[in-house]
Order: C-alpha cells, then structure tokens, then sequence
C-alpha cells in the first residue's frame, strides 16, 4: 500500500532552540505566537558566567575578571543588559539545551491537531491508478442514499461525487487531485485521462469502508499460538505506556481476510486483562510492500506541524471481570471492583501530579524567559519533568488521547465516569457495555458513545444482563451506538454481521449502517476522513453483490485509499423484496398456552421432511400432529397464517447440536455450570448428559433457543479429554425434567485434537490409539458396544483434514459404526467434487460446527471462511456427496447439519443455515445464478439444522424431530415471509411456536 504522508510544519529536530539559531524566537507557555525576548542574545555571556570551563581553567580571580570584562564590553556593543539577578557558581542549573526542549514540550502541550491534515499518497501500490465508479447506489454512511451516482477515486482520495460525470469533469478533477495531494513535486504523482479504470456498477450498493472500533488484528494472530498471542502484558495490572503498534505482526493471515468483508480501517486496542492496558493504534487494512506496521497506521507521517498538529493517540482501559480475574490469579491486586476503583484513581492520581509538576515547571519558565531572555535557564533549577511510564497517561489528562474502556455493568461505569470528573478526562466510549442501556442518559449527559455487540451475550456474568434492542434504547436516548467485533473473539470479517442482527431485532438500517462507518470513525477521532462517501474523504470504498444489510451480503470490490484490496468477479445483482411490517398472527395469545387442539391455517409451505413441502394446514391434537396439508379438517384453536401482505412460510423445529445448552448457563461461572467430565471418569462410569441436566424457567440460554424456533437440543457431557460421554437429547422449553427428555442417549462423544491433550492422552498419537484400544475392546454394557454395533453414532470433534482421515479409516474398521465427524473444519477438501466415492462416503456424516468456520487456531486452519471464492464448505461437502443419504436415519446414511459453537448463539442458527443459501450456485455460463440448484440449496440448508441434525445423530424419526410428521410430537415453528424471500433471511421473523400442546405466538428475543 502505498505510504501516508502528511504536509510539514516545524519539524522537532530542524535546530529550533539550538545554540547556531541565536535569532530563533523563544515559545511562550499557552501561546501559538512565538515572543522575542529583549535578552536574546545573552547566551554567549550566559556561558562566561556558568562557569564553561574557561575560568576554571585558569582558576584564577584575574582571569575571572578579565572575562567578565570581555563578557561586558561584548554585552555593551550589542546593546543587551546584563542580568542584574548575581547567582553562585555552585547554584543547580539545566543547560540550555535542556531549557529550550523543556520549553518545546510546554508549547507543545498546547499543540492540537487539526480538522484536516492535508494528506497525499507516494503511489507505491502496482494499481494506483484512478477509478471510476459509475451508475453506483451509494450509501454515503450518514443515512443518505444517492442513486445513480459516479465516484472518482484518485491520490487516494474520493476527488468526485456526481450523476453522469463527463471525462472532461474527471480529467480535472484528477489534475485538482493532484495538485492538492502533493506537498511538493518530489512527491507528485501524475495520471493521465488513460490511466483511469471505468467500473459500472449497474446500480449496486456503493459503500464507504466498513470501520472496527474494536480489533486485536495483528495482536492475537491468526493462527492462535503463544508465540504469537501479544494482546495483554499481565505482568501488572497498570500498564498505560505499552504500545500496540510494538506488537502488531503484519503477517497475521486475518488481514486480508477482514478485507474481504468490507473492513478497511480498524482500531487495534491492547487487551482487557489490565486496569489500563496500553496506547491502541488505527490501521488501515491493505497491508503495505515494506511489512512494516507503522505503514499501516492511519497517522502514518504525522508528527505535529504548523499545519498538521498533532495527530490523536487512543488509549486501552478495563473496569470490571477481567482485571479481577487477573488479580486473583496471580495473586495480586485489584481482586475486587474496590481494588479496580483505587488503582484507577491511584495512578490517575500520580499521572495528575506528573501533569501539576508540568505545568508549574512551565509557568517558572515562561517568567524566567520574559524577565531573563537567553539567560531564562541559569534561573531554572530543574529539567522538565518526565516520567516515561506516566507520559501516556498524562497525555490523556491533557486532553491528546481518546479513552475506549471495555466496561459492562452500570457500577463500572459510574466508576469510570466519576474518575472522568476527579481528574478531568473524557471517555471516547464504553466497550462491550452490555448493560450501558440501563444508564443511557448518563451516556448521553457525558457524550460517551458504545461500541457494542448485537446479540454476544451470557459468557460471564457481566455479559448476562443484555437486551438485543440495546441499540434502540441507546440511540432513543441521544447515545452514538457503533458495532465491533472484539476480533478474534468474533471474525472481525464478519463485522457487517452485527449490524445485520441489529436490524433484525429492530434497529433503523439507516443508524444500523453508520454504525459500522460513521459513527465508529467519528469516535476513533477520523471521522473528518473515513466514514463516509464524501469529496476529499479517503478512498475507502466497497461495491457489494447486494444490499449490505441482506444476510450473506459480501464485497466484490474492496478499495483502501484508492488502491484495490479485493477484486472478486460481478455475480447478478442479488436484492431481497422488501417485507412490510410483520402482521400479528390471528388470535394472539397474550402467554404460552396449553391448547388441547389447534390448527396452523394457511401456509405457505412446509417444510415436512427430507424432500417434502407441502401447503396448507398442520392440525395438532393432544399435542401430536394428526394432518398436514391442504386436506385437513381444522380443529381447536385457528391460528390464520394468510394475510394480504404477508405470506408466512412454515418450517419444523430446529436441533441444536453438540452445545452446552442445559449443562450450563454462564460459560465463566463454574456455579452455573454441570462441570467438567475426564476421560478416567468417562470410562470409569460412562458419563450421561441427561444425569446432569437442568430446563425450566429462568435458564437464558434455553429461553433464547426456544424463541428463536430452536425447540430441541442435543447435549453432550462437558469435558477436557478424549471421551465425552454419552449425549441427551431434550425439548428446550420444557417445564419440568419430566417432560423435557425426548432420547436418553443419543451419540457417543470424543474429541481428537490439540483440545482434548490430557495426561491421559498427551498427543494425537495417543488420542488415536486409545480411541482404537477401546473400541475394539468395547463390550456390552458399555455404550461404546452400541457405537461398534451401529446402535448408537459416534459424534468425534475433530478439525484437522490429516485427523480427519485418521477417525474415518479408525471408523471404517467397524462396518456398523456410524461416524459423525463434528466441527469439520477442514472436512470440505476431502469432498470429491464430483460426488464421487471418497473418505466422507458410506456412513459418514457431517456436522459443521461453526458452519462459518474461522482459521483461529492451529487444527481449524484448513477451512474454507465465508466469501472464499465459490462454493463453499457447505455446498463442496453437499456437492461432494456428503448428505446423499438424508431421511435413511437409524440405519445409517450420510447426513450434512450445520450447528454453532457459542451456546448465546444457538438462538441465531437459523441464519447460520440462511447463510450456507445465500450463495447459491451459479449457471455454467456464468450469466446467471442456478435457481433450481438455489431451491435445492435452501432445502439443504433447512434440513441441515432440522432432520439432517436430527438424523446425523441417530434420534429416532419416530420421534418427530427436525420433521412434521403425523402421529409424533409436534414441533412447530411459523415464520413470516414474503413470497420469494427465503424464511432463513433475516427479513423473516418467528412469529408462532407449537411444542406438544403448548403453543407460544409472538416469542421475542431479550
């Protein structure tokens, strides 16, 4: 990428202050002008009183006198006074060197960076040439859409914005462009009308950069390693001088792979683990030929100037968990929010002396230089004071840093806001802040924004009181709301994501979209730059394959400053229909109801099973499904699922796979938690989910699957080995115990991998070969008897393709067993492309999970992320043959489900699926995109978390799970959906819920 740089003032190393400048002018403390003092030039004689080592060379009086006498006759011809104050030969004094750079810093402390720092590019990229964007729609990130407009990107800024721009407009613009970038012609790049790159647009979405305000990128590298992990120093708790910019590793692989979703700039913060964790840096994302970090630094070349000023610095802190939690590990303080509260104020205490001590060294200087001229530092006992460590800190007193503190509960954030207040510093935004909503207005009176999550929620204990209309009430209140991703605790790829969420729980699109462009960009202190589709404004700019806030939406042009970052072929412009304000199904229930009969009229399509879709009605008696379809006598209770603008389209419950859901509620709160199965005491006992089950009322995470449509799940023992246990499926709003178990005893569970090391299976190797031992020694009445007999499906999580290969041919030793290859991250390069026979053939089965898979740690770098060039890992397994024996459950077959790994997830799983459908196949000419193979793909992608989960796992059809069956248990999910939208889009909403008999009509999400 080509270099930044930035038009020059005074640099602080071109001799200002030095002793050959004996005209240089003095800077005057809290003045921008810089005063001529009437003893300018008294220097020279200054040197003859402080003893130079002239007169103790002679050591004598005469000699003294003589000098003194020079020193006079030369004052008296330049017409300066001697000072009249007499000082002692051993008084301290600072030299005049010292003096005049402590005097730099005084002015500089008053030095503040300017609205717009003239910036212009040296053009070292192989494309940068100018572009223009014609016939774009252009959302302009401040809630404006412009329809057929042009855009002119050249010298790595967007020089033009228009309808029709004529070649002649261009030309100028470009030469205009060029003028203003360049601070002088050394730097000129020149392009001719030639040069330019015409890009018709055909009317798609034209989009600033996508902007993070929260990104470990380079920092927690890619793949996760410990030499490699430098997000936290945890040496100790106060570490506000460290520097992000010293850590950052260039050739972290999730660089250009957060550009390809549409990120080009990103605030990279040190980590939470400390009170205040460091100084953070602003990157931009297209990395440079030189693989220095400093180039990717959005303040690259500034350094203070006339012109420039100073450029802003960002700064890490951490209320709350996270630095109690490191306290109480290494057994030091802060173990409590107390000992958080009075570290803050210490230090911020200690940084406001530094800041006092500053201050008053300036005012002694600034009265020493007017009443004393040159001669100010023989009156200066001491040098400016500094304290390096502190520096940073004191910066942020002074107003030069913006403050971004990761802070959930509403006690942290009145902490830190009082703290604000005592020593009189702002707070740019509150991080995470999942509770920020419950305080708004404070947020509001003290103009401090939140960067926040969506939906990520209920990890720990600060994160579990979460609303996901947060935003709303946020924006309601007057607070700037901006999304994040955490990266790497989500892929910051998929930052889009958030604000996609959002709209679907119902925030505008508009503040959705700005969001993750303005807003972020304003709050990082670049917004006069980046952010926006506007004149002069960087050339960060994105074409996308649809609207962005459509579930799948991905660049096929990524530009940073002008240069191309991602280039991927135009595919047909892809536009959801627009779905109008959801109407309430007929007869409403104000709560969940217990209905002895009741019909579901009126659908659209069902998706019944494997292969079916019908229409028309589901009846349900005595909480069984008695008919389906458009034959059926409605009975009972009606809910009519017509409606003039709304078509509802109708699918089954869906099955959370292979998560915690029901053996824990707060991931960090072992109270909260069954606890944790070794290998010894899996095999010892044979652990069984369902003896550690909890359900009822109250449990959040069964709460947010059941609303979501997810209605059942299956659960495995927790553990840190090889064997897991044996897994439970059970209904996730049931009531009581009781009624929530569907199959005891589902799967057999083992990991394999760098996961499941223990001293019981130290290595691979031995993790392979204990799986081997025992099953081949397997004998009743132990479940994994069942798994080599066929009764029961062994479930092995297993990423790695090498690994992969190993547990098939394990597997294949056992003609009965039934494998199920979960996470599966690099399953997708042993599908045969053309379905052929291969390693994923005959039994096996496979559950994606995450279906997006993230290459963030060593076994999961083989997989294939979202927007890696067509198909992807879903459709090459599906293509590959993998799912060929859907519906031939019980016996065996191949199944293809798809499951989330974070159980606060669970309850976005039927968008999981809407993503594996939203790159459907494309024509073999390429011209159009397969609309038989795009339903197929739907169908697949419906299956892969209803029947083929249920399936893969070996639940009993008879059961009724995943399917709409006659004569099983109903499970029932209504969604609204326009004719032709897809009812795993996120414009389709749950509107009804059938579980047995209880029937739930409007389930909303916390």
């Amino acid at each position: 990428m080509a270099q930044r740089r930035y038009a020059r003032g005074v640099d602080p190393d071109d001799g200002v202050g030095g002793r050959d400048e004996e005209e240089q002018r003095l800077p005057l403390l809290g003045s921008s002008s810089l005063r001529t003092s009437p003893h300018r030039r008294c220097w020279r004689c200054r040197d003859c009183l402080a003893g130079n080592g002239v007169s103790t060379a002679f050591g004598t009086i005469a000699v003294a006198v003589a000098v003194l006498w020079a020193c006079a006759i030369f004052t008296l011809f330049n017409g300066i006074p001697v000072p009249h104050t007499p000082r002692r030969a051993d008084d301290p004094v600072i030299t005049r060197e010292a003096f005049d750079r402590g005097v730099h810093e005084c002015a500089a402390n008053f030095e503040k960076g300017s609205v717009n720092p003239v910036d212009f590019l040296t053009g070292d990229a192989p494309n940068g040439h100018p572009i223009l964007i014609r016939n774009a729609t252009v959302w302009d990130g401040l809630g404006n859409i412009l329809v057929e407009t042009d855009l002119l990107l050249t010298h790595g800024i967007i020089a033009k914005v228009g309808r029709n721009l004529s070649l002649a407009t261009v030309s100028d613009a470009i030469r205009k462009a060029e003028i203003s970038a360049a601070v002088d012609d050394s730097y000129r790049t020149h392009f001719a009308i030639d040069d330019l790159e015409v890009i018709d647009a055909a009317g798609r979405v034209v989009t600033p950069g996508l902007v993070d305000q929260h990104s470990h990128v380079g920092t927690d590298s890619f793949p996760k390693l410990t030499g490699s992990s430098d997000t936290n120093e945890v040496s100790s708790p106060l570490n506000p001088q460290l520097r992000a910019i010293d850590a950052i590793d260039i050739l972290d692989p999730a660089f250009p792979l957060i550009l390809s979703g549409g990120v080009t700039t990103s605030l990279v913060l040190p980590g939470s683990a400390l009170l205040m964790g460091g100084e953070a840096v602003a990157v931009k994302m297209l990395t440079t030929r030189t693989n220095l970090p400093e180039d990717l630094a959005v303040d690259r070349g500034m350094r203070g100037g006339q012109r420039d000023g100073r450029s802003w610095r960002w700064m890490k802190m951490a209320c709350g968990e996270n630095p109690k939690r490191r306290g109480a590990r290494s057994g030091t303080m802060p173990t409590s929010r107390m000992g958080n509260g009075w570290l803050f104020r210490s230090h911020f205490g200690a940084a406001s002396k530094l800041v006092q001590d500053q201050d008053d060294w300036c005012e002694a200087a600034n009265r020493a230089a007017t009443k004393y001229g040159r001669q100010a530092h023989l009156h200066i006992s001491k040098r400016y004071p500094e304290e390096l460590a502190l520096e940073s800190l004191a910066a942020l007193l002074r107003g030069d840093v913006r403050l971004q503190v990761h802070c959930y509960d509403p006690q942290d954030i009145e902490m830190m806001v009082r703290n604000k207040h005592e020593f009189g510093f702002n707070i740019t935004s509150f991080h995470h802040a999942t509770e920020a909503h419950l305080v708004a207005p404070l947020l509001a009176r003290e103009n401090i924004s939140a960067a926040i999550f969506a939906d990520h929620s209920l990890f720990k204990h600060e994160a579990y009181v979460h609303s996901v209309r947060a935003p709303q009430i946020l924006h309601a209140a007057g607070v700037r709301v901006a999304f994040k991703s955490d990266h790497p605790v989500l892929n910051a790829q998929n930052l889009l994501y958030e604000a996609q969420k959002a709209v679907h729980y119902g925030l505008d699109p508009k503040v959705a979209f700005m969001a993750v462009t303005s807003v972020p960009a304003e709050r990082i202190g670049i917004g006069w730059r980046v952010g926006r589709i506007q004149e002069a404004y960087d050339a960060d700019v994105v074409i996308w394959d649809r609207p962005p806030l459509d579930l799948g939406a991905h660049p096929l042009r990524v530009f940073v400053d002008g240069f191309t970052g991602v280039s991927a072929p135009f595919t047909p412009i892809r536009n959801e229909p627009d779905i109008p304000a959801a109407e309430p199904v007929i007869s409403v229930l104000k709560s969940p109801s217990k209905l002895p009969a009741y019909s579901l009229a009126n659908a659209s399509a069902i998706y019944a099973g494997p292969g079916v879709v019908l229409s028309g009605a589901v009846v349900v008696r005595d909480g069984d499904v008695v008919c389906v379809g458009s034959h059926c006598s409605l009975e009972g209770s009606v809910f009519d699922l017509g409606g003039a603008k709304v078509i509802p389209t109708f699918i089954q419950g869906m099955v959370a796979a292979n998560t915690i859901l029901g053996l824990g509620e707060i991931p960090m709160e072992p109270a909260t938690l069954d606890g944790t199965v070794d290998p010894v005491s899996a095999l010892a006992g044979f652990a069984h989910a369902a003896d550690g089950l909890r359900v009822g009322p109250g449990l959040k995470q069964l709460e947010y699957a059941f609303r979501a449509g997810v209605l059942t799940a299956v659960t495995p023992p927790r553990h840190s080995g090889v064997v897991a246990g044996v897994s439970v499926a059970f209904r996730t709003g049931a009531a009581h115990l009781r009624d929530a178990i569907i199959q005891r005893d589902v799967a057999v569970h083992v990991t394999i991998g760098a996961a499941a090391k223990d001293p019981w299976a130290p290595s691979v190797t031995v993790q392979v070969g204990r799986l081997r031992a025992l099953l081949a020694d397997a004998q009743p009445p132990s479940p994994l008897a069942r798994v080599v007999s066929g009764e029961l499906p062994l479930a092995v999580d297993v990423n790695d393709p090498s690994d992969i290969e190993k547990v098939v041919a394990l597997a294949a030793n056992h003609p009965r067993l039934r494998l199920v290859v979960a996470g599966a991250a690099g399953a997708w390069t042993l599908a045969e492309p053309d379905g052929g026979a291969g390693p994923l053939s005959g039994n096996v089965s496979v559950l994606l999970q995450p279906a997006r898979c993230v290459p963030s740690t060593w076994d999961t770098r083989a997989c294939r992320p979202p927007f890696a060039p067509a198909p992807t890992a879903f459709q090459r397994l599906l293509y590959g043959g993998v799912g060929v024996g859907s519906g031939s459950s019980g016996s065996g077959g191949s199944h293809l489900a798809i499951s989330v790994a974070e159980p606060d997830q669970v309850r976005s799983l039927r968008l999981e699926a809407g993503w594996q459908a939203a790159e459907p196949p494309m024509l073999a000419d390429g011209d159009d995109y397969d609309h038989d193979g795009a339903s197929q793909l739907e169908a697949a992608a419906v299956g892969a978390v209803t029947w083929e989960a249920a399936d893969a796992l070996g639940i009993d059809p008879k059961l009724g799970v995943g399917r709409v069956l006659v004569g099983t248990h109903a499970n029932l999910v209504v969604l609204d959906s326009r004719a032709g939208a897809s009812p795993l889009s996120l414009r389709a909403h749950v509107r009804l819920l059938g579980d047995g008999r209880t029937v739930v009509t409007e389930p909303l999400q916390d």
